[in-house]
């Protein structure tokens, strides 16, 4: 299938850019790679992100408040990529950092690492060595 026959979402326009222009991604963007030693490099940005908000004032207040579980925890992921996906990647973090559990957290990255590594195949910007 073309690249164009998959319309990106606004989550991924925005991982694109970053990944168009973002140092991290230099090597990916240069030299064929392993797709483990690929999907490693994005989910590392995307846990540098969430880092990021930890600091964020707001989400901490957020995280005091909402300490129960939300709900299934497929269905809490479902919405954090969809929101990562739909609205953008800071909506996803934003909304799985609020529920201040390691281990979704830990699975949002590993499924939007896993779905980005295969986006920017589709879209032909990584070369990966089989």
């Amino acid at each position: 299938m073309e690249a164009s026959q998959f319309p990106l979402k606004k989550g991924e326009k925005e991982f694109f850019e970053h990944f168009e222009k973002h140092p991290h991604f230099e090597t990916l963007r240069k030299e064929e790679v392993k797709e483990r030693e690929a999907k490693e490099k994005i989910k590392e940005f995307v846990k540098n992100l969430s880092e990021e908000i930890k600091n964020i004032p707001q989400v901490q207040r957020e995280v005091e408040i909402h300490k129960e579980n939300l709900g299934e925890v497929s269905n809490i992921l479902a919405q954090a990529v969809y929101l990562a996906l739909e609205e953008g990647l800071l909506e996803g973090l934003i909304f799985i950092k609020k529920l201040n559990n390691p281990y979704l957290l830990d699975a949002f990255h590993d499924v939007l690492a896993g779905h980005f590594f295969e986006t920017l195949l589709r879209h032909n910007k990584l070369k990966v060595i089989k």
